[in-house]
């Protein structure tokens, strides 16, 4: 049901409430079907399924800061999930890549986000999923200079 007040504060709150919503549901499933929290899971599935990466190249795709990534880093491989190694190329720089038990909870938990994800947006229609791209692209210019 649409809420009675439309001005950009009370769309900004739906927005933050529906991402929670949307969050919890997959914190939830990752949780009791795979064992993740929604975090290992964004780092998971942005380790390259056949190459290694580099820990500062992972970290420009994740919302943590440098400690919080090795910590969780470190975590992942006593799980058997990912392998640290030296960064021949940069003496301070350390590659992850994923271990076989890695690359296939990327996948299980990978089809668990794409079903969440499926559910929520099962109510809109193509044209609905069309027109919400459009708008979120058109406040995504101005959304960085606020």
């Amino acid at each position: 049901m649409p809420s009675s007040s439309c001005g950009p504060v009370a769309v900004w709150r739906q927005m933050l409430e529906t991402h929670a919503d949307l969050v919890d549901s997959l914190e939830s499933r990752f949780k009791a079907e795979h064992g993740l929290t929604a975090t290992e899971f964004d780092v998971l599935i942005n380790i390259p399924q056949d190459s290694p990466i580099r820990q500062r190249d992972l970290l420009r795709c994740i919302v943590l800061s440098r400690s919080a990534l090795s910590r969780l880093l470190r975590r992942l491989e006593d799980r058997g999930l990912v392998v640290q190694t030296a960064d021949s190329e940069d003496q301070r720089g350390v590659r992850v890549s994923l271990t076989d038990a890695g690359r296939r909870l990327r996948r299980e938990s990978a089809r668990t986000n794409a079903e969440v994800v499926r559910t929520a947006f099962e109510g809109l229609s193509a044209n609905d999923l069309t027109a919400l791209s459009a708008l979120i692209e058109q406040i995504r210019p101005t959304a960085g200079k606020a």
